[in-house]
Parts: C-alpha cells; sequence; structure tokens
C-alpha cells in the first residue's frame, strides 16, 4: 500500500488529518442541526407569542393588529410556517388541519392546561413571566407558550401552542404556529452537505500541497540516488556521494554515513586484494624449494647425504611458510579490525606475557635478553591489548632473529612526556641508515649477515598496528652506535 517514501510520509499525515476533519466535520454538523432546530423552535415560539400578545390587545385594536401579526409570520424566512386560533372549539383563522393539542378542553380549569414553558430563561437570566418579560403580557396566559411534535396533513410538524383567557371571555383562545419538520431536515442537510464538501476540498487540496511539498524536501535523496545509479551503470574507481551546499542536516549524516561505508569497503577489498597477491607472490618461493627437494629425495632417497640435505632445506622451507601464513593473516587482521579509541590496557602486563611465551627462542638463538622498567607498577596506555601484543611479539622476533650469535636483548618499560614508551634494542649488526625508511614497505626484506630468511612483512604490520591504535614508532641506532633499538609510545590512558 506505501511502496515508496513519499506515499508513506503522506499517509503518516494525511490519515490523521483526514480523522481530523472528521471529526471537525462531524462537530460542524451537530452543530448546524443544533443551531437550526433551536433557532426555528424560537422563531416558533416568538410567532404563536406575537399572534397572542395581538389577541390580547384591546377589542377595538384587535381587528388591526392579529391581521399585521399574520403579515409578519408570512413573511418570515421560512414561508413554510402555518398557523391556527381557535376560540374554544371553533376555528377562527389559520389551515384547519392544526387543530388544538390532544386532551384540550375548553371548558376544562386552566390547570389541566399546564405544559413547561418552551425557552424559560435566558443567558441573561433575566426574570419572566410565562414567557414575557413584561408582567401584563402574561395576565391572560393560561397556558405559556410550549413545544410538541406532531403531524399536520399527515406530515411530521414541529408546533408551538399558547392558551390565553381573555378577562371576559367565556372560552380560552388557542394559538398555534408550526412547520415541517422535513424542512428543517432538508436545510440541515443541505448545509451540512457543504460543511462535508468544503472539508473534502480542503483535505485534497491539503494531499496536492503536502505531496508537492515532500517531493520538495526529497529532493536531495533523489538527487544522491541519481549518483547511485549513475555509478552503477558506470562504476567509478572509488564512488563518492557528493554533497551539494543546500543539503539539509539529515542528508548529510547520510552521506557522511555512506561514504565512510564505502571507503572501509574499498580499503577492505583492497585488503583483500594484497592479501590474494602478496600470498601467491610469497608463497611461490618456499613452495618451489620443497618441490625442487622433493624430487631429491626420490631420487637420491632419504639416508643419502644429498636427502638428507633436501629434508633440512624442505624443514626450513616449511618453517618459512607458516611464517609467512602468520605474518599475512596478521596484516590482514591489522587492516579489518576496529579498535575503540577509549580502550586502554597495561603496557607492562603485556609486554611481559610476550616475552614469557618467548622464553624458547631465547635459548635456540643463544640471545640473552634483559627486561628493565623505569618505575614499577602498571604502565596504563590507550590501545588494543591483543593488537600491542602482536606488535611487540614482531619487534621482539626482529631483534632476536636478525642478531649475531651470543648477542642480548633489552626491552625497556618507561614514560616519556606523557607517553608509554617501550624499547626493544639489539646489539647485531644493525640497518644502514640509508634503508630504514624502506623497510617499513611491505615485502622489503634487507641482506641479514645471519642469513635469517624473513617475509619482508613484520615491520609493515609493526607500523599498521601502531598506526591504528594512535601510537608513533621509530628505528634508531642502539648503544655505542650497534644495532637497532625500536622505539614505540603510546597515547596514555586517562
Amino acid at each position: 500500500m506505501f511502496g515508496s517514501l513519499r506515499a508513506r510520509l503522506t499517509g503518516a499525515v494525511m490519515l490523521p488529518l483526514a480523522a481530523l476533519v472528521v471529526i471537525f466535520g462531524g462537530i460542524a454538523c451537530w452543530v448546524i442541526a443544533k443551531t437550526i432546530n433551536v433557532t426555528s423552535d424560537r422563531v416558533l415560539v416568538g410567532s404563536v407569542r406575537t399572534l397572542s400578545v395581538a389577541l390580547d390587545a384591546e377589542p377595538d385594536m384587535r381587528p388591526r393588529l392579529v391581521p399585521l401579526a399574520v403579515h409578519l409570520l408570512q413573511r418570515r424566512s421560512q414561508p413554510a410556517t402555518f398557523y391556527s386560533i381557535h376560540h374554544g372549539d371553533k376555528l377562527v383563522a389559520g389551515l384547519p388541519a392544526l387543530t388544538p393539542p390532544p386532551g384540550y378542553d375548553a371548558t376544562a380549569p386552566r390547570a389541566d392546561h399546564r405544559q413547561p414553558a418552551a425557552f424559560p430563561d435566558s443567558y441573561r437570566k433575566t426574570r419572566m413571566y410565562s414567557g414575557y418579560g413584561d408582567p401584563d403580557d402574561a395576565k391572560t396566559v393560561i397556558q405559556a407558550a410550549y413545544l410538541r411534535d406532531g403531524k399536520v396533513g399527515g406530515k411530521a410538524a414541529r408546533i408551538a401552542t399558547e392558551i390565553r383567557l381573555i378577562e371576559g371571555d367565556k372560552y380560552p383562545f388557542v394559538v398555534q404556529v408550526g412547520d415541517y419538520t422535513d424542512d428543517r431536515s432538508t436545510y440541515i442537510f443541505s448545509q451540512s452537505l457543504q460543511v462535508i464538501g468544503g472539508g473534502v476540498l480542503i483535505l485534497m487540496i491539503a494531499m496536492l500541497l503536502f505531496y508537492q511539498a515532500i517531493i520538495w524536501g526529497l529532493k536531495p535523496f533523489s538527487v544522491l540516488t541519481e549518483q547511485v545509479e549513475e555509478a552503477r551503470r558506470e562504476p567509478p574507481a572509488h564512488f563518492r556521494l557528493v554533497q551539494s551546499p543546500d543539503t539539509p542536516r539529515e542528508a548529510v549524516s547520510f552521506i557522511l554515513a555512506f561514504n565512510a561505508l564505502m571507503e572501509r569497503m574499498e580499503k577492505a577489498a583492497e585488503s583483500l586484494r594484497q592479501f590474494t597477491t602478496n600470498a601467491s607472490h610469497q608463497m611461490r618461493t618456499p613452495l618451489a624449494i620443497a618441490r625442487v627437494h622433493l624430487g631429491l629425495l626420490d631420487r637420491f632417497g632419504p639416508n643419502s647425504p644429498q636427502g638428507q640435505t633436501a629434508l633440512q632445506d624442505i624443514s626450513h622451507a616449511i618453517q618459512s611458510l607458516e611464517r609467512l601464513l602468520q605474518q599475512l593473516i596478521s596484516l590482514a587482521r591489522t587492516d579489518e579490525q576496529a579498535i575503540d579509541p577509549t580502550m586502554s590496557f597495561d603496557l607492562a602486563a603485556t609486554a611481559a606475557t610476550v616475552l614469557g611465551e618467548r622464553i624458547g627462542h631465547f635459548s635456540e638463538f643463544d640471545i640473552d635478553v634483559i627486561y628493565e622498567q623505569d618505575e614499577d607498577g602498571a604502565i596504563a596506555v590507550k590501545g588494543h591489548p591483543l593488537l600491542a601484543a602482536e606488535l611487540i611479539s614482531n619487534l621482539v622476533d626482529n631483534a632476536i632473529r636478525y642478531n649475531r650469535p651470543g648477542g642480548s636483548v633489552v626491552v625497556r618499560l618507561g614514560r616519556h612526556d606523557g607517553r608509554g614508551r617501550i624499547e626493544i634494542e639489539d646489539d647485531g649488526p644493525g640497518i644502514p641508515e640509508e634503508y630504514r625508511e624502506r623497510v617499513w614497505e611491505r615485502f622489503y626484506r634487507g641482506v641479514a649477515e645471519n642469513d635469517q630468511v624473513g617475509s619482508g612483512l613484520g615491520l609493515s604490520i609493526v607500523s599498521s598496528l601502531a598506526e591504528r591504535m594512535g601510537a608513533r614508532v621509530s628505528l634508531n641506532n642502539g648503544a655505542n652506535g650497534c644495532g637497532v633499538c625500536a622505539t614505540v609510545e603510546f597515547q596514555e590512558a586517562a
């Protein structure tokens, strides 16, 4: 039913508005019916009192006043009004079908004619005498004007009746004025129809205007949709939504979120592409070595000198391949894993854990590892503890693998300029200064004096992890110009 956003917004506003129009129309029709009925009833009561007062005039004035009152009655805005005047049981004037009220007896006592007066009070609370403000007009009234429903000539009618007994007269005068209720109903219906028609017209105009307003309001999003559709037809290398100067705040938030998502997707796709390319390129060499030496094993056998050498080379190739896969996986994780900027960890505890897990490597490479800390206790810094452990592990592995036999590695922790610092220093051959910028590149490998073969990814992983955690990493000469001192400075946690 609401397949588009325009239709949904129009429905969300117009349905409540339509309900309000219906409620207002119902109230207006009720007010119209109430007003017309009350007004007509008051006109009937006023008319019957006018005729009644004319009959109560002096005998010599009565022949002139009664016709005048009848003339005024017939010139009212509702020409269907009719009247009758009975003297006792005899019709004096008016419509014969308009007979006295049921139960009327001209010979009965005055009390038998009592009915509640119509409209006894006004809003000013003026004191009334049998419906009149002047008590002289009410002296001869034995039944104040009242309203009743009846039939005249077989048609439903609303009738006002007043009864007077003029002094010196034996029989009372019954004055009645009425109108047909179908005339009222027709008038009420026509007025209500106008109200309903006006409400429907207003609703249709409001719907048209609101729909146009929605089209105008959603135009910035239509422009964005056109950009996406154009990019789908002709995909660019890097797609971003373009923000115009008149873009509303709601659309700006969407554009920023969409562009951030596209950037992240592009980064993930590029990371996957690099991962696949690098993996296929780097795994080729150890696999080729293993394939060649498997051929030698098949040819000379495992017990021959050539076979023993082949087994050693195969083992070395498998270790290189295993380390390469671990480094590629670590590198992929650094590109994809999100980091909470408020996360913190204990640098001292993380470094101690990393060193504890690598105790076996120290003896294997004949390296002494020295741990130093400027101050006791925890060193709270910002970052992800698992990523920081991976960073420290790579630096420690590099310091061990590319050190000299019998060398040493110093892991030094402390604080400097409000930042947590870890230094990993070795006394190996070091890295020439002209190559220290290139070692951060992926798959760049310098010449190692101890013939250690690496993947060229260790320092790239360190650089990527440091950047993601807001840390600074640098390479400098070790003590006395020997070896390399890798320094990582983390932001101190609040």
